[in-house]
Formats: C-alpha cells, sequence, structure tokens
C-alpha cells in the first residue's frame, strides 16, 4: 500500500490493483470453502459484480440506462453460494424479465417469435445493459428492429412506411398492424387462411380507417369502411364468416399498400386481373370495373348508382305511400262498420242462410293451391337466407344464418329457394299466355278474354272499383260491387312480373359475376346489387303489410282467411265479397259446376297450421325490418 501512495506510475499502479483485487477473491474463496464464513450475493452486491465481471459490456453505460436503479441481483439472482459461484458451479438461473414486465411476457407467451422461433427478449431488446430511454418514436423504433430480420422490401417502398419515415405518426408501422408483444401465429396462405387472422388483420385497418379525425388529417375518406361494409363482401364478413369472403389484406395484399394510382400498386388498373384472380376465376377483364367501396349516394363518381338508388327509394316510398294509406282507410272503414252494427245488433250477413246455404264453391283449383304453398315455403326461405346478409349488423343476422348451417349454407339455400320460384313464375307465365290464346281457338277472341272479367289484366272498372273504394272509406258511398278480381288483387299478381325482372334479374347476374362479365362490366353488378337488396325489401314488406292485411288481416277476415289453403268458400261469402261475380255466375247458370264438399277437419286444421304460422312469422320479420331500417 505504500508503493501505491508513494506515487508510483500508473502502469505499475494498475498492476498493484490488480493483484490486490487478486488476492482478496482468493482469500474470500478460500475463506467460504473453508467455512469460515458464507456469503450471500445479495448481501454483498453494493461491493460490485464488477470485481468479476468488469467487461465493457456489463460496466460501461450501465449508469445511464433505463435498468441502472436495479441491482445485478435484480435479474440475476438465485445465487446461493459465492465461492461455488466463482468456480462456475453455482450459476444464475436465467433472465426472467417477469418479475417487472408482467403484463407484456403474459402478451409474448403467445408471440409468434417465442412459439415458433424461440425468441427471447433479449433477441430483440440486445443492448439491455446500456438501453436509455429513447426519444425516437416507438413506431419508428419498431419498424428497425423487425427489419433486421424481415427484410421486406414492399412494406418499405409502401404508403404506410414511406409516409411513416417522412414523420407521419398516423401512418401504420409493423406494429400497428401485427402487435408489438402479441404478434399472433397465423397460418396466411392464401384460400386457407384463417378466419382468426383475416378478422385481426381487417380489424386493424379499420382501426384506422374509420377514424374521422385521422382519415381528415390524410386527405383521405372515413367512409371508405363503411361502403366496404355495405358491399357483398363486407356483410359476409360482418356476421362471422370472413373467410369465405376478401378482406382488406386480400385485395390491398399484406405490405404493399399503395395509392391505384402507382403502377406498383395491387389495385391499380394494370394489376387488377391478377389481383382479382386470385380468389375469382374464369372472368372477363371487364369483370374488374366491380366497385369495391362504392357509395351509392355520390352523384358525380357513381352515376348509375346514385340515380338507381334515386328510382328505387323513390318506388319503395311511393308504393308504400299509397298502399299504407290504403290499408289503414280500409281498416278503419272496416272496423267502425263492423263496431256500429255490433252496437245496433245487426246480424253478420254470412250468418244469414240463404238460398244456397253453406255450399262451397271453389276458387282455386288443386293445382294453384299447391302453388301457392310452395311460393310460400320459396318465399321464407330467401327472405331467411338473404335479409340476414342486408342487415348483417343486427344481433338476430347471425342466428338466421346458424340455423341454414352458415352463410355458405344459407347462400345454396337461397338460390335453390330462388330456382323454384322462377319455375313457379315460368309456370304462371305461360298459363297466363295460355288463358289468352285459348286452346283449339287461337288467338280468336283474344281481346274478349284479355278484358274479360275472368282475366287479371287491368280494364276500366277497376279504375270505377278503386275510385268507388276511396269513396267509401269517406262514407261517400257504397262498396264497390267486385267481380273476380279486384284492383288490388290484379296489382299483386302483375307486381310479380316487375318483381321477377328486377329481383329476379339482378339475381341472376349475382348468381355467377364472374360469367356475368361476359355479358356485362363489373359495375352492373353494383347496380344489380342494389336493387335486388332494395326490391326484396319492398317485396316482403309488401307481402306482409299490404297482402297480409287484404287477405287475412282485414276485420271481416281477421285472423285469416283459409280460402288460398282450401280452395273454397260459401255462397254467402261469394255474394258478399264479389256480388258481380256471383250474379254472372249465376246467369251464366255456372254456379253448380263449381260447388264442392264443405272441407274436412283435416284439411282446415291443415291451413289454419300453416296459415297461422305464416302470419305470424312474416309479422315478426315485418317488425325485424321495420326496427332495423330505422336505426340504419
Amino acid at each position: 500500500m505504500a508503493f501505491i501512495q508513494a506515487g508510483a506510475g500508473e502502469e505499475e499502479m494498475s498492476r498493484a490493483r490488480t493483484c490486490l483485487a487478486f488476492f482478496l477473491v482468493v482469500a474470500s474463496a478460500w475463506a467460504v470453502e473453508a467455512g469460515i464464513f458464507r456469503v450471500d450475493l445479495w448481501a454483498q452486491q453494493d461491493q460490485g459484480c464488477e470485481r468479476c465481471h468488469y467487461d465493457q459490456t456489463y460496466t460501461t453505460g450501465f449508469a445511464a440506462s433505463v435498468h441502472a436503479r436495479n441491482s445485478c441481483a435484480s435479474c440475476h439472482g438465485f445465487i446461493k453460494d459465492l465461492g461455488s459461484h466463482m468456480r462456475g458451479a453455482d450459476r444464475p438461473k436465467p433472465v426472467d424479465c417477469t418479475t417487472c414486465h408482467e403484463r407484456i411476457s403474459r402478451e409474448y407467451l403467445q408471440n409468434f417469435h417465442y412459439l415458433q422461433e424461440d425468441f427471447r427478449c433479449v433477441d430483440c431488446h440486445g443492448d439491455i445493459h446500456t438501453r436509455t430511454a429513447s426519444k425516437v418514436p416507438v413506431k419508428i423504433r419498431a419498424v428497425k428492429a423487425c427489419t433486421r430480420c424481415h427484410l421486406n422490401e414492399e412494406y418499405v417502398a409502401s404508403g404506410h412506411a414511406e409516409a411513416l419515415l417522412r414523420g407521419n405518426m398516423d401512418a401504420a408501422s409493423c406494429m400497428d398492424c401485427h402487435g408489438l408483444h402479441d404478434t399472433r401465429v397465423y397460418h396466411t396462405a392464401l384460400r386457407t387462411y384463417p378466419e382468426e387472422a383475416r378478422m385481426f388483420y381487417n380489424t386493424r385497418c379499420i382501426a384506422c380507417h374509420s377514424d374521422a379525425a385521422m382519415m381528415g388529417r390524410n386527405a383521405l375518406s372515413a367512409k371508405i369502411v363503411e361502403y366496404y361494409e355495405e358491399t357483398y363482401h363486407g356483410k359476409v364478413q360482418d356476421v362471422g364468416f370472413a373467410t369465405l369472403v376478401a378482406g382488406c389484406a386480400d385485395c390491398h395484399t399484406t405490405h404493399n399498400i399503395l395509392p391505384k394510382t402507382d403502377p406498383r400498386s395491387s389495385i391499380h388498373p394494370d394489376n387488377l386481373v391478377t389481383n382479382c384472380g386470385r380468389c375469382h376465376t374464369g372472368f372477363h377483364p371487364r369483370f374488374v370495373l366491380y366497385k369495391a367501396h362504392p357509395d351509392y349516394r355520390d352523384r358525380q363518381n357513381y352515376p348509375a348508382l346514385y340515380w338507381t338508388f334515386v328510382f328505387m327509394s323513390s318506388l319503395l316510398v311511393v308504393t308504400f305511400l299509397f298502399f299504407w294509406v290504403h290499408t289503414a282507410l280500409w281498416w278503419r272503414k272496416s272496423y267502425w262498420e263492423k263496431h256500429r252494427r255490433e252496437k245496433e245488433g245487426i246480424v253478420e250477413e254470412g250468418c244469414l242462410i240463404t238460398e244456397g246455404g253453406h255450399v262451397h264453391v271453389e276458387r282455386f283449383s288443386r293445382s294453384e293451391r299447391l302453388m301457392h304453398l310452395v311460393l310460400i315455403c320459396s318465399f321464407f326461405t330467401l327472405v331467411t337466407t338473404g335479409f340476414p346478409l342486408k342487415y348483417h349488423r343486427e344481433p338476430w343476422a347471425p342466428l338466421f344464418l346458424d340455423f341454414w348451417g352458415g352463410a355458405h349454407m344459407a347462400g345454396v339455400a337461397h338460390r335453390i329457394a330462388a330456382a323454384v320460384l322462377i319455375l313457379l313464375f315460368s309456370i304462371v307465365a305461360w298459363r297466363s299466355v295460355r288463358f289468352v290464346v285459348a286452346p283449339g281457338a287461337g288467338w280468336k277472341g283474344w281481346k274478349e278474354r284479355l278484358f274479360g272479367p275472368d282475366s287479371l289484366f287491368p280494364r276500366w272498372k277497376d279504375w270505377e272499383d278503386l275510385k268507388g273504394m276511396v269513396l267509401w272509406f269517406f262514407d261517400r258511398g257504397e262498396k264497390p260491387r267486385f267481380d273476380r278480381w279486384t284492383y288490388w288483387e290484379k296489382f299483386d299478381f302483375w307486381a310479380v312480373f316487375w318483381g321477377m325482372f328486377a329481383i329476379g334479374g339482378s339475381g341472376v347476374l349475382l348468381w355467377s359475376p364472374e360469367l356475368s362479365s361476359y355479358i356485362v362490366p363489373g359495375w352492373v353488378l353494383n347496380v344489380a346489387s342494389l336493387v335486388h337488396s332494395e326490391e326484396a325489401l319492398l317485396a316482403a314488406l309488401f307481402i306482409f303489410t299490404v297482402h297480409f292485411f287484404n287477405t287475412h288481416f282485414v276485420p271481416d277476415k281477421f285472423p285469416m282467411d283459409r280460402l288460398i289453403f282450401t280452395g273454397t268458400y260459401s255462397i254467402d261469402e261469394l255474394k258478399r265479397h264479389r256480388p258481380q261475380e256471383y250474379e254472372r255466375l249465376a246467369s251464366q247458370g255456372k254456379l253448380d259446376e263449381l260447388k264442392r264438399p264443405h272441407p274436412g277437419i283435416p284439411l282446415k286444421l291443415a291451413a289454419a297450421v300453416v296459415g297461422l304460422a305464416s302470419l305470424l312469422f312474416g309479422s315478426l320479420l315485418t317488425v325485424l325490418f321495420i326496427v332495423a331500417l330505422v336505426g340504419r
């Protein structure tokens, strides 16, 4: 010691310190081994692990690091015997970052890098002893860390990374899409892309692109997500069947997120055939003119969609405005009149025994009743398989699809029901032609048949009946004397022809869009989708409100009319509801030809079960649809 104090040179002093340290270590080890005393590392840590671990890796910069407040034993603990440790026998357990970073560690246990690559914290955070609080944004630090292994040129050149490295902190980095410590394990091969993965990445895309403030700062549309969710892709995904349709990353690819004006972009016009061809096959190149994010309210960019929406909306408003007002007035008049008769003690006309008694006459043949039953089944199938996609955000939508076995099986059932409906329509159309062109008579007398009382073709009397009905609603005249077909029944009949043109034609185009692209360009499929959806709403609500009221819910028939199921009604009912037809048939001597036995109990029970079930289910659907429509 005296030599050191005497001012020896630096080299001699360093040699002396080394000798002294070596002596102390050897002496301590001998004392511990001899049992003279035991040293607990935790008790002696303040004396400095640097006595042995004096490498710059552990000493330089540690005092200024974020871990400086931790002792060596905080991470490298569990050494019980210093002597054994110095001989290399008692080694510290592997560093467990969970001690301090519990939440992050729990996330990392599910991380792809841990499960598949056995990466540890130090593999990414290698500068543990010198790590300082960085002023570089975490997004940029994440990109730099990830690109040490993932040299993805697509991402570095993409819109997100380019904007991020220019300082736009709104742009997505690796951690925004893949997570930071919770990077998931997915198999992302095309067509085996798991639903969980697609939904996870879609959610990440939606989180930013539905943020109005963020999109506003970057001159992007905040409605792009909403437009996507109103397409077939978005609707099927929203009801829980994401693997059946394209998600965000399927069209915009995984890292090459560039504007469609950039030739490198997957959505550039020159690349769309290849991009769409990853899922669709056998289509005409004009198939790619389909709009993936259309806004039917945008007149400038989507004029065809805009005017289609205006037309269909106007059709809905005009149709329901007329018929719902008509229904309300009819109900008021019938109910008030029925109440007046009850109050005055007037016996219902239907209870009187007339000349014909309660003998039944046929109105609908067996084949017509069977066709109507098939129509009911196909119609409810179409409604319960199609409307869950139209109102995909409603809580009942997934329940209906689950009933059919998922979105795919619901689509199969929808197409089968549509084929049945087209077949029924074809039969009706053929029968209509045969009615005009009578077998054996040809076109002779076609005008008399077309404009006659048995025809469903509109004639002047229908206009007179409509005016008379309105006058009757307001107590200004007697109720019109109807013949075989009323004006509202003829409207129902001809509405089917329009409906099959609109909903059937659009449905056929959408049935196989790839094949349809050889007939029409892709943007027509957007129009067809809008027409199909809005016409379906018109048809369903019209049937469940107007048609149900006219045939079942009108007060003098409530709760239901079994006529369409039994095919017959009494002569009394014929006289009361269609007096002109009764008088015509009586004068022609045709009543006896139409007389049929009274319906049996099994037929009436079956009619009651099927009829009431249809009415109740249709009424329930009406409530669900109106609630969904109001909430949009």
